[in-house]
């Protein structure tokens, strides 16, 4: 529990510390290019805890790491040398203004761009997107019927390719397109499948309608994966342990990674599927745990804890399964794409989850999303700890999503932030003045009063998560 905490605090200062300076660089970049004075680039708020002069700016970390600023020379901020009053922001025209404030949301989506170009480039292999059919009737069953006896066999396998014609490299893609097709209000989408799932290019192809209208966007609790009746297929694996969670009843039994497991109460056990069947099927039971450790063999009692998933009770051993990588590769595959075919994919899937976002709003505008999918620094600080733990890529591609959130959020005509100050300067050269300087300090106050209402509703939807679970 310590230990995640503190992978939390890291992975959001790391997180936020970076994306806000990127922020903050497109303001103070393009406001440099137009030769204003920046006189601080703050990263934080608040009290100073380390500053540095570099020629005319004085660059700084403060002690509240939510945001940051840049401070341009401005007459409104108080009086300004007259040698100096050119390169004042309040000075420029509005164009200049305009491009200043614009270019720090700006840079946010083309660094997320940026990122995702990395990713495909450098190429990361990753499980295939694997399943088999669960439960009889359920909607994959249903997708599933026209392909015959195939598609009714709860042991054949199958391995989809892409979701609604774009390509999918892993469950992450499979994800992604399940819920643009609930945001979107799709009653289905189409998988494409492949039979061929030890091949490292799918021979034969076949398309399904998988019905996903019944699923409720707004549950937070709902196992989509056992709602569509699919389970993600592993190839069969020793029962041999990889990760033991801290506190479970795996630890409390004495048991480590590495210690492979051989019998349970005088059954002996194959595989790991057949050991977590029943694990599942028996929970808060106490049992006897046969296990080779070293070659030599050893016997301990474990009480499985109880986990509810859909209103079923399940067993929890509390550890994972070690992945052999000579059985693993050839369930893998490499999305690694040339430096053009990268640039394209990055950009299909920047507007892709711009998209996404943007629809999401608007719905939750309108009340047909709810509001409770705000997230806030408690929640972001939990992702950002998972993500740095997991791996790089997992890492970068939260960076991405984060950095397209703040660059969409930037761009909102709330006041207070930069979209209501680009919403200020569409007016100003539309009617030739700006707006009134009543007019600003009011709408100020309405956006302040805003953007804290959001930020306390979204870290009441953190708390709320984290006391369901």
């Amino acid at each position: 529990m310590v230990s995640s905490v503190i992978w939390s605090i890291v992975g959001f200062i790391v997180l936020i510390g970076i994306l806000v300076t990127i922020h903050e660089w497109g303001h103070y970049a393009v406001g440099r290019w137009f030769k204003v004075k920046a006189e601080v680039f703050s990263v934080g708020f608040g009290k100073p805890i380390w500053t540095r002069q570099v020629g005319e700016t004085q660059f700084q970390l403060a002690a509240i790491p939510l945001g940051g600023y840049v401070r341009f020379l401005d007459e409104r901020n108080g009086p300004v040398d007259p040698a100096e009053q050119a390169r004042a922001f309040n000075r420029q025209s509005v164009y200049k203004r305009f491009a200043i404030v614009a270019a720090g949301p700006a840079i946010n989506l083309l660094f997320a761009w940026l990122i995702y170009i990395f990713i495909y480039s450098v190429g990361v292999a990753q499980p295939k997107a694997l399943f088999t059919l669960d439960q009889p009737g359920s909607p994959v069953a249903q997708a599933l019927s026209p392909l015959g006896s195939m598609g009714e066999s709860t042991e054949q396998a199958w391995w989809i390719i892409a979701v609604d014609g774009r390509d999918v490299y892993g469950w992450q893609g499979v994800s992604q397109g399940l819920v643009q097709g609930l945001i979107n209000q799709h009653d289905t989408i189409k998988l494409t499948l492949s039979a061929d799932i030890e091949a490292s290019e799918p021979l034969v192809t076949q398309d399904v309608r998988l019905p996903i209208s019944h699923l409720n966007i707004n549950d937070f609790n709902a196992d989509v994966l056992f709602e569509l009746g699919w389970a993600r297929y592993l190839p069969s694996l020793p029962a041999q342990l990889d990760r033991v969670i801290e506190a479970s009843p795996a630890q409390q039994a004495g048991l480590r990674a590495g210690d492979i497991i051989e019998r349970v109460n005088d059954n002996s056990v194959s595989s790991w599927q057949e050991l977590v069947a029943w694990v599942h099927a028996n929970p808060g039971q106490t049992a006897q745990i046969t296990y080779r450790r070293d070659g030599a063999e050893f016997n301990t009692w474990v009480q499985l804890a109880a986990l509810v998933v859909n209103g079923e009770t399940r067993g929890q051993l509390g550890a994972s399964v070690y992945q052999d990588p000579s059985i693993i590769r050839q369930y893998q595959q490499t999305q690694q794409l040339g430096l053009w075919s990268a640039t394209v994919a990055g950009l299909e899937q920047t507007q892709a989850l711009i998209s996404m976002t943007l629809t999401m709003l608007k719905r939750m505008i309108t009340g047909d999303i709810s509001l409770s999918h705000l997230s806030g620094p408690i929640s972001i600080a939990d992702f950002s700890g998972q993500a740095i733990q997991s791996g790089w890529v997992q890492f970068l591609t939260l960076m991405a999503l984060l950095s397209l959130s703040l660059g969409i959020l930037n761009l909102l005509p709330i006041p207070m932030l930069d979209g209501g100050h680009l919403t200020y300067y569409v007016y100003e050269m539309i009617r030739g003045k700006p707006v009134s300087e009543g007019f600003e300090m009011a709408a100020q106050r309405v956006g302040f009063l805003m953007i804290a209402g959001l930020t306390l509703l979204a870290i009441s939807n953190d708390l709320l998560r984290l006391s369901n679970g």
